[in-house]
C-alpha cells in the first residue's frame, strides 16, 4: 500500500508478472475488488498488455531477445530475478509500444519505445540472498545493496540522488558524480553499479531526475533542499521512491 491506501505501482506490476507471494497476491486481488481507483489502474495495465501482445509482440520480440541476450551478465541474471525471466513479452507489456517514424519506416522497421512517464524501480540484495523489489513498505537494512532500473521515457540524462534519514544528500547514480549521466532515451535499463547502504537509520528518499540536458549534483541538491517532497528544476522530471532503513 502507498500512503494514500492504494496499491503501489510496484505491487500492481508484480501482480501482473505473477511475482508476488500467494498471500500478497490474494491481498492485492482482495483490494482490487473493493477499490475503484486501483481496479481501473489494473484494467488499464491489462489492456496495455493485450494491445502489446496483439499488435507489437510478434515484430518486437526478436529485438527484445537480442537486447536481453546482450545483457545476460547484468543484474537480473546474476541475482536471478524470477519475475523477469518468464516470457519477455509479458514484462515488456508493462510499457513497450511500437513507434513509427514520420513516413519512412515500414512495419518491419519498428523499434521498441517506452510509453508514458519516466519511472524508477529499486531492487535490493541482502547478503547472499536473492534480489527483491523495494516498495514503500519494504524495510531495508544497513549493508543491503541497492540497484536502480529506470525508464527515461524519452529523456536523455538521469541522476539518482538520495536524502537519507539524517538529511544527508548523496548521488547514487552515477555514484558520487558531479553531473547526470546520458541514457538510452527509449530503453528501460538498469543503471550500472550498486550502492551499499550505510548505518543511518530512518526514512530515505531516493529521487531519479530525468532531463534533456545534463544537470549538476549541486542543482539537484538545491532543488531537494528547497522542497524535498515536490522538487523542481527547469526541464527536469523527478520520480521519487521512499524506503525505511531499520536495524537488523
Amino acid at each position: 500500500m502507498n500512503a494514500r491506501g492504494h496499491l503501489s505501482s510496484e505491487t500492481i506490476d508484480l501482480l501482473l508478472l505473477s511475482a508476488l507471494s500467494a498471500d500478497d497476491a490474494n491481498a492485492a486481488r482482495h483490494h482490487l475488488d473493493g477499490c475503484g481507483e486501483c481496479k481501473q489502474r489494473w484494467q488499464e495495465l491489462n489492456e496495455d498488455k493485450q494491445r502489446f501482445e496483439q499488435f507489437v509482440f510478434a515484430r518486437t520480440l526478436p529485438k527484445v531477445e537480442a537486447r536481453v541476450a546482450a545483457e545476460r551478465q547484468g543484474f537480473f541474471e546474476r541475482f536471478k530475478l524470477k519475475f523477469l525471466i518468464p516470457v519477455v513479452g509479458v514484462a515488456a507489456a508493462l510499457g513497450v509500444v511500437a513507434v513509427s517514424g514520420p513516413g519512412t519506416q515500414t512495419e518491419d522497421d519498428l523499434y521498441v519505445g517506452i510509453k508514458g512517464q519516466p519511472t524508477l524501480e529499486v531492487y535490493a540484495q541482502r547478503g547472499n540472498g536473492g534480489a527483491f523489489a523495494v516498495g514503500g513498505d519494504t524495510p531495508l537494512q544497513p549493508n543491503d545493496k541497492i540497484r536502480f532500473v529506470v525508464n527515461p521515457a524519452g529523456s536523455k540524462y538521469v541522476m539518482v540522488a538520495s536524502h537519507d534519514g539524517a538529511g544527508v544528500f548523496s548521488v547514487y547514480a552515477p555514484f558520487n558524480a558531479n553531473s547526470s549521466q546520458p541514457v538510452e532515451a527509449k530503453t528501460k535499463l538498469e543503471l550500472p553499479g550498486a550502492v551499499e547502504l550505510d548505518d543511518t537509520l530512518g526514512t530515505e528518499r531516493v529521487v531519479a531526475v530525468f532531463s534533456d540536458e545534463p544537470l549538476t549534483a549541486a542543482q539537484v541538491e538545491a532543488a531537494l533542499k528547497s522542497d524535498a517532497k515536490n522538487p523542481s528544476l527547469k526541464g527536469a522530471r523527478f520520480v521519487a521512491r521512499e524506503f525505511r532503513k531499520v536495524a537488523p
